[in-house]
């Protein structure tokens, strides 16, 4: 993401029985003319970092719920605690005034029965300001994860059940996903290698903007891909049966269609590739 040399602060609301204040919250810091940031952009910027950890038991879903910034979700195996770093960012056209809306930016993290809800909270009209939350945050990878971004990326890593993401404004990454799921973006992209269960699916929509997917070859799953308007659908080293593809239509089937992969943009190309 373009903004990692800038910086901003944020306040913790200590809620539910996950968050405590024991975290370790370094202190504010302070950059001018920030990189990452356009002429016409605010110049001050304030940063401060959270970090902390939470056991699961009795959880297996982590849901993020975020505004502006990047997403960055990795499941490992022997994960016992999910652990999230948050760098909260405020800029603004003066130190005073970046300093003053500190307490603007918040993180509120809960525990919701099953879930393990993780979301931002900024004021509605941020005129002259921007707001920014990165997360990295690491999960069991048997967890099923759940994001939602207006404004940036987002990448759901090494997770092995269910994924829904949803995009405005930004592109979607999907690597090393054993599970299926849905993943949709208003502007922007989404690149994905996804391994698909038995009698799993997976639905992938773009509106404007382009959709990457790597399946394996050995991928039993009817398969539908289609583009409105504008782009074309290119397939590599995948057979199908009882196929019918146009420029922009392509049905089939793959292997026994014991699952399913639903494709679609509006304005952009459609690219699958079958890996081994």
């Amino acid at each position: 993401i373009l903004f990692r040399s800038v910086s901003v602060l944020m306040t913790f609301l200590c809620v539910g029985i996950l968050l405590s204040c024991s975290g370790s919250v370094s202190g504010p810091e302070f950059n001018i003319s920030a990189e990452g940031f356009n002429i016409s952009d605010p110049e001050f910027t304030v940063k401060k970092t959270f970090k902390d950890g939470f056991p699961v038991e009795n959880h297996n879903r982590l849901n993020v719920e975020a505004i502006n910034g990047e997403v960055v979700v990795t499941g490992q195996d022997d994960a016992n605690r999910v652990m999230i770093t948050a760098h909260l960012y405020v800029s603004s056209y003066s130190q005073e005034d970046a300093e003053l809306h500190l307490e603007d930016l918040d993180i509120l993290v809960t525990d919701d029965t099953n879930e393990i809800l993780i979301k931002t909270v900024q004021p509605e009209n941020i005129t002259g300001l921007k707001y920014l939350v990165e997360y990295d945050i690491i999960v069991p990878n048997s967890f099923e994860v759940v994001a939602s971004q207006v404004n940036g990326s987002t990448a759901i890593l090494d997770i092995q059940n269910n994924i829904d993401v949803w995009n405005k404004n930004g592109d979607i990454m999907l690597s090393g996903v054993i599970g299926g799921g849905t993943a949709h973006v208003e502007n922007g992209r989404i690149e994905g290698s996804v391994v698909l269960p038995v009698n799993e699916g997976i639905d992938l929509s773009v509106i404007n903007g382009g959709l990457d997917l790597s399946i394996p070859k050995s991928t039993s799953a009817v398969f539908s891909a289609t583009v409105d308007m504008n782009g074309e659908i290119i397939v590599s080293d995948l057979e199908f049966t009882e196929s019918t593809h146009t420029p922009s239509a392509l049905t089939g089937t793959l292997g026994n269609g014991e699952g399913f992969v639903v494709l679609s943009t509006v304005n952009g190309n459609i690219e699958i590739l079958g890996f081994d």
